[in-house]
């Protein structure tokens, strides 16, 4: 067994998602993890009995650790810090395409390539982008814990609107979604419900009938999304988006919900699970269409895809490429 180390990221309990997804699964495989997080302090607060949730301040005794150490790096920038470790390898976890929002990071990409002993690309623009730049790159794309977004999680949380149909998106409240196309399909006979934290300047003084319910805990999204009439994604539709491989579409799916998105490269990949919508109006014709649907093929059909894409297959195949390159 070995000891992953997650550079500092987002906090553990903060938006859930890939980096917190692959640290817990590796720590039930019996690994020792320590997640950072990307806050000053020197705390530790043990997640299970091989998961460690660590401040930025906290020392990792190296002399304590089952080798091999491998730096988890998720973003190019944690390479300035790597210099502060004691490992054995890198692996670099290329997550967002380094344009518009995250172009800031692009200054440390190549340093990172260069420190990298394998890199693993979420989504399949990133692995073209980035496959003649590494000797070592796998695709590794997103993925869903089954586990909690399982169908028996239906009961109706307090602060859901109950007049009308419902149309929800759960994610972060940023630059990157067509705040113009929200507010044109909230111009309908729906209730639109928004969850997830507010990030960059985004106005969100919208429609009276959309709902923006703030951050809720991991394990009370599904109770939300499987309230939901249908679920959506509605992104621009530029480089980044089209690199971006959204965790919320498998959860959506994992719960059966019909999902409407733009166009997004990702989205489009799995157009037999998903309206893909290329304009304000077809969106809102989608998302009328899903509400309306009545088909059980279709609930079991994406539930079945979303079971094909778990966190668990996601990491066995990591496990299965460190250790064909000796890193394991």
């Amino acid at each position: 067994m070995a000891t992953f180390i997650q550079m500092p990221t987002v906090p553990y309990n903060k938006m859930y998602q890939r980096p917190q997804q692959i640290m817990r699964n590796l720590s039930e495989r019996g690994h020792t993890v320590y997640y950072r997080d990307d806050l000053k302090g020197d705390y530790f607060i043990k997640i299970n009995k091989s998961l460690y949730e660590v401040g930025t301040d906290y020392k990792i005794k190296a002399e304590k650790l089952k080798r091999p150490v491998i730096l988890w790096c998720s973003s190019p920038e944690q390479v300035i810090r790597i210099k502060e470790m004691d490992y054995d390898y890198i692996v670099y976890d290329i997550v967002d395409d380094y344009s518009h929002e995250f172009k800031v990071w692009n200054v440390y990409v190549e340093d990172m390539l260069k420190a990298a002993d394998i890199v693993f690309t979420a989504s399949d623009r990133l692995y073209q982008k980035f496959f003649q730049r590494h000797g070592k790159v796998y695709l590794v794309k997103n993925g869903v814990d089954t586990d909690n977004f399982s169908l028996d999680k239906n009961k109706i949380p307090r602060d859901i609107p109950r007049r009308r149909r419902i149309v929800g998106y759960v994610g972060a409240l940023a630059t990157w979604v067509d705040w113009d196309l929200v507010r044109y399909i909230s111009d309908s006979n729906y209730d639109f419900v928004f969850i997830g934290a507010k990030y960059g300047d985004v106005n969100v003084n919208l429609n009276n009938n959309i709902y923006f319910l703030g951050e809720r805990k991991y394990e009370e999204l599904p109770y939300y999304i499987s309230n939901f009439n249908c679920c959506i994604i509605p992104f621009k539709v530029n480089e980044m988006t089209n690199s971006c491989n959204p965790i919320k579409l498998y959860e959506y799916m994992s719960l059966g919900k019909p999902v409407v998105s733009t166009a997004i490269e990702e989205a489009v990949k799995v157009k037999n699970n998903c309206y893909i919508s290329r304009g304000n109006d077809d969106f809102i014709e989608n998302i009328v269409k899903s509400i309306e649907e009545d088909n059980e093929d279709l609930v079991i059909s994406r539930r079945n895809f979303a079971l094909n894409n778990s966190w668990d297959k996601r990491v066995s195949f990591i496990i299965e490429k460190l250790k064909l390159n000796n890193i394991l």
